[in-house]
């Protein structure tokens, strides 16, 4: 059996990969995202294009804060194995 580190490596595994949140509470959110992008889009038509700008902008920036939230988890759990590992 093969170490997290080997699928790492291999590119077996790739956390960033993982499937969309499956929470009740993202799904709310999600609905309510749609549901104020398609008023903003009833009332102001012509502004299609900006919309979809600010859409990606917000999702580059969500994939930043996943990445960096994604770090700090890994940099916390190695210290937590450093304490582990050195105490008595």
């Amino acid at each position: 059996m093969k170490s997290i580190l080997e699928k790492l490596y291999y590119g077996e595994i790739s956390p960033c990969s993982q499937p969309t949140p499956t929470t009740e509470c993202y799904f709310k959110a999600k609905d309510e995202v749609e549901h104020l992008g398609e008023e903003i889009l009833a009332k102001y038509p012509d502004c299609k294009e900006l919309l979809e700008s600010y859409a990606d902008a917000i999702h580059i920036t969500a994939a930043c804060e996943g990445l960096q939230d994604f770090e700090e988890g890994f940099r916390f759990g190695a210290l937590i194995m450093l304490d582990v590992m050195t105490s008595e």
